[in-house]
């Protein structure tokens, strides 16, 4: 078994240790962690469905394409759940639907469905990333007697921006080591793999330990 092997294993591990921290602790988790937990639970069948398409037929880009819409509806929901701004006036929501048009048209005009469909996750990539970065500033501006390090949507927020700014550094380069450096693209894809590892470890362990943050606020 190769190390690329190995790593996409394990990948897959952290995504299944993620989801069922997360499932065990539905019941108690405020609405905004739930759609964590979704997100999460739904990354981990994509990735067990794009395995077995990739095995049968060599191909599961169309399903990572629709999937990136999914996904980026359901972080600008939460990001309209704990930003206060957003919570008002619903810019979350306006973002995630002017997004996943912008998604559609430039299937329709630029990139087509088994192509990798960069632009979107480009544009997907900076939008998480201002939002992250906007909840922070409304976190420190809003909630000063908010004691972070116990706050579990800090937590979450600091692993998206981690795992986002990672991928859009990835996804800048990705053409171009593709085109150019054609045996280096393996090495791009198991790193995205060791950084998705790091994501979902990080989000299962703020999921076991949510119920004690919840005490501390």
């Amino acid at each position: 078994m190769t190390f690329q092997a190995i790593i996409s294993y394990i990948y897959l591990l952290s995504l299944l240790f993620a989801s069922l921290c997360s499932l065990r602790r539905i019941r108690t988790i405020d609405a905004a962690s739930k759609i964590i937990a979704i997100l999460v639970c739904c990354a981990f069948i994509n990735e067990c469905t794009a395995y077995y398409l990739a095995k049968k037929y060599h191909n599961n880009l169309p399903l990572y394409t629709i999937y990136s819409f999914f996904e980026f509806g359901i972080l600008c929901l939460y990001f309209s759940k704990i930003i206060d701004v957003f919570i008002k006036k619903k810019i979350g929501i306006y973002i995630g639907i002017l997004g996943i048009i912008l998604g559609i048209l430039n299937l329709i005009f630029l990139q087509h469905l088994y192509d990798l469909n960069s632009y979107f996750l480009l544009f997907e990539s900076l939008s998480v990333i201002g939002m992250a970065l906007f909840a922070f500033f409304r976190m420190l501006l809003k909630q000063d007697s908010l004691k972070l390090n116990k706050y579990p949507h800090f937590w979450f927020t600091s692993i998206l921006l981690f795992f986002w700014s990672i991928t859009f550094l990835s996804l800048g380069l990705y053409e171009y080591i593709n085109t150019r450096l054609h045996r280096s693209i393996v090495t791009i894809d198991t790193a995205l793999d060791i950084i998705g590892c790091i994501t979902y470890i990080g989000l299962g362990c703020v999921f076991l330990l949510y119920p004690k943050m919840q005490k501390h606020k």
